[in-house]
């Protein structure tokens, strides 16, 4: 009910849309206090059960806090509007927030690997009551409903905090679940118990602050957009009237608020400046309004009055693309000239899911430098080489 109130008070007026920032405020608050909450009960249990494992649970909890706090942080800074020295927004600002808190959750991770060896290599009798059983049971069910509400509102507002806390909630139920067992069955055993679950949590804390952090450092570096989501976009160009082929289409987020593309739009050489101008104008604006992407388009003639010579040599081109593996196509074909000279411009698309790691650009352009001339010795070649993964 909580997370239905808090998309309610969020909705952005006439729109099926949220505002991020209070969406983000309300998880923050909601989460450190949770977390400040079970944190402190269960370092006050493990204190006086004399357990390394709940101990090491609770400092979890600690560190959920702040992450939660940062949340916070993190969509605040990461609303700020653009400025003359960040004019795409601060957008990243929520990535980097999320790196330093994975960073963060993996030394606590070590700290309690080293804890819990000693506790293996010296074990200590610990003492557990039905109340601290209880409240672990209690702190389960508690981080597994953050899990759903964390996954819900990060479903809603397409946000790599709340769905890393979705998945860091869950992980807690895992590691409190394997404490709980631990604790039950404490007294019954003189094996090291404690000190083994407390390296099992202390495992669970590294692989997810290890996870955390690779995932933010895919999205600093710029990774490619889901295959599925590029070619609903590209279909949605397609289906414009006078469009006559998509390419090139590439995508560059600044966070999730601003997204750029750019892509390439095939249409006639006969279309007229003006109409191939409106065109691209309402293309870019429907995408802008559906999708809220600041689309950028080239316009590629294709046709036109070819002379006898740029078709037999247009013909030769696709036939030398068609025997190599990994060129998906070639687009951008154009004979001009330059100075004194004769030039064969061509973009050529590599499929980049077939490529060995020794492929070369630079011998790929020369190859398609040498098989021009022996067409024509005296035309040179401007080639540009472009890497397709999608």
């Amino acid at each position: 009910m909580i997370d239905k109130k808090i998309l309610s008070i969020s909705r952005i007026e006439n729109t099926d849309k949220y505002d991020r920032k209070k969406v983000g405020y309300f998880s923050g608050l909601i989460g450190t206090s949770l977390n400040v909450t079970l944190g402190v009960s269960k370092f006050l249990i493990g204190i006086f059960a004399n357990s390394v494992s709940i101990t090491a649970d609770a400092v979890n909890n600690f560190s959920d806090a702040i992450y939660s706090f940062a949340t916070v942080l993190g969509f605040k800074f990461s609303s700020a509007p653009p400025d003359k020295d960040h004019p795409y927004g601060h957008g990243r600002v929520e990535y980097i927030t999320t790196l330093i808190i994975s960073m963060m959750i993996m030394l606590v991770g070590l700290q309690f690997t080293k804890t819990s060896i000693e506790r293996i290599i010296s074990p200590e009798k610990i003492v557990m009551n039905k109340i601290g059983i209880a409240f672990l049971v209690v702190s389960i069910f508690v981080k597994l409903w953050m899990s759903l509400f964390n996954r819900k509102l990060g479903k809603a507002i397409d946000s790599s905090i709340l769905r890393a806390t979705s998945v860091d909630c869950l992980s807690d139920v895992c590691t409190t679940s394997v404490v709980l067992i631990a604790m039950i069955f404490a007294d019954y055993t003189t094996f090291p118990i404690d000190g083994v679950v407390g390296l099992v949590v202390s495992a669970f804390i590294l692989f997810s602050g290890f996870s955390l952090a690779k995932e933010t450092v895919s999205q600093l570096i710029g990774e490619a957009p889901d295959n599925e989501f590029a070619k609903k976009i590209s279909d949605e160009i397609e289906k414009f009237d006078g469009v006559l082929g998509v390419h090139h289409l590439s995508f560059h987020k600044y966070g999730h608020l601003q997204t750029i593309a750019t892509a390439d739009i095939e249409v006639s050489a006969d279309m007229s400046l003006v109409k191939a101008h409106n065109l691209v104008t309402i293309i870019e604006k429907e995408i802008r309004d559906n999708y809220e992407i600041s689309l950028i388009i080239h316009i590629d003639p294709v046709g036109g009055n070819y002379t006898q010579r740029e078709l037999e040599l247009k013909v030769l081109v696709s036939n030398w693309a068609n025997q190599v593996e990994y060129i998906k196509s070639i687009h951008d074909f154009a004979i001009y000239q330059k100075d004194d000279s004769e030039f064969l411009g061509v973009e050529i698309f590599i499929d980049g899911n077939k490529l060995k790691k020794d492929f070369d650009k630079e011998q790929l352009t020369n190859e398609f430098d040498r098989f021009v001339k022996s067409f024509d010795s005296k035309l040179k070649t401007s080639v540009v080489i472009i890497m397709d993964y999608m």
